[in-house]
């Protein structure tokens, strides 16, 4: 049996990205009430904003409830099914680098990159050596993201050299509860180190 999609979390990702949601619905007579109101206002990132109601909706469009709910259904599934050929246009690429050392950070941002490195590989970075103390590092971890027209890449460096075995003994311990994921976030390796008793 397959689960119903909650409604208010279909908006939500529709809101989540209203350039998509235009390109794909713009030329489309049906939508362009439902359309207009959700492009009207940055409902998703703006803080001083919430997030619409569907009788808000309804109100607003002088749609009926379940126009509105329906509309929302059929957007959501055009823009995630194979057959209806829609593509996404995230073009801009943007790639951040998040440096972390001993109470020390640093960001800087690339545009692009011919090859981007991958977890585990060492870096060089002599331009931050003043800001950083340092200039060698390790890629962590990289996530990648998407936002508007855009997709981000976060690469998160951290010091020294790459070493599997303390990276195969950290998600070991985050899986049998030794470490919880906010120590990795909040921690420094020594005190994570310290926490499981590794010297």
């Amino acid at each position: 049996m397959e689960d119903k999609i909650s409604i208010k979390r279909t908006l939500l990702d529709l809101l989540a990205i209203p350039e998509q949601v235009s390109i794909a619905f713009d030329d489309n007579p049906r939508y362009q009430k439902l359309l207009s109101f959700l492009l009207s206002k940055d409902f998703y990132n703006d803080d001083n904003l919430s997030i619409p109601t569907l009788k808000e909706i309804e109100a607003e469009t002088g749609l009926k409830s379940y126009h509105v709910r329906k509309q929302i259904e059929e957007m959501y599934e055009y823009l995630y099914d194979y057959e209806s050929g829609f593509e996404f246009q995230f073009g801009k690429l943007e790639i951040f680098f998040w440096l972390n050392s001993n109470k020390k950070s640093a960001c800087f941002k690339c545009k692009k990159m011919e090859c981007l490195p991958r977890v585990g590989e060492n870096i060089t970075i002599p331009f931050l050596k003043a800001k950083m103390g340092r200039d060698y590092f390790y890629v962590e971890d990289i996530r990648h993201s998407f936002e508007g027209k855009k997709h981000i890449i976060d690469v998160h460096l951290s010091p020294g050299i790459f070493n599997l075995y303390w990276n195969y003994r950290k998600h070991k311990a985050l899986e049998l509860g030794e470490i919880s994921y906010m120590d990795l976030i909040n921690l420094y390796e020594f005190q994570i180190k310290d926490k499981l008793g590794i010297d």
